[in-house]
């Protein structure tokens, strides 16, 4: 009985710890725009981060209709998948594996190549070669991903508070 005992709690605790959700630091309402081959999306979201883990959780009229998670692994409701994959196939093949979980966070593509800064804190980049044409904005309130070459565009916006106005 006691080794019975012993194992239903052993596989209840699996159970619960392996289905436990990740617990981020940063969690913030935005407005995302997704426009790529196999992703077409403009609405309200989430993206949640805690160090190099992110996740963007896709609103449509308040229901959840997409989250993507990128973590050891990009899963997406249609299963996961190594980051390399995911972009290959999702974004183009001619991207370093990480530019999404970047593009999410808000931090320089490419290394940081070709980036210029104006004295409002924006940086720009532009990426351009045979098979990618990028602009690449990051505004205090605001990422903004265009490939004009590849038919990509991913923008980031804060929700503003209208509350803070009154």
């Amino acid at each position: 009985m006691q080794k019975f005992f012993i194992l239903w709690v052993s596989l209840l605790v699996l159970l619960i710890g392996g289905c436990a959700q990740k617990h981020y630091e940063i969690s913030k309402p935005k407005l995302i725009v997704l426009k790529t081959p196999k992703i077409k999306f403009a609405d309200t979201g989430y993206i949640r981060s805690s160090g190099e883990s992110v996740e963007a959780e896709l609103f449509t009229a308040g229901v959840a209709v997409e989250k993507i998670s990128i973590d050891d692994k990009v899963c997406i409701s249609s299963g996961c998948m190594s980051e390399e994959a995911f972009v290959r196939d999702y974004l183009s093949p001619e991207y370093p594996k990480d530019i999404l979980r970047r593009i999410l966070l808000g931090e320089p593509i490419y290394s940081g190549q070709n980036t210029s800064e104006q004295c409002s804190g924006i940086r720009t980049q532009y990426i351009r070669n045979d098979k990618t044409d990028i602009v690449y904005r990051l505004r205090p309130d605001e990422t903004y991903f265009k490939d004009r070459m590849n038919g990509l565009i991913i923008k980031i916006s804060d929700i503003e508070d209208n509350n803070a106005t009154q």
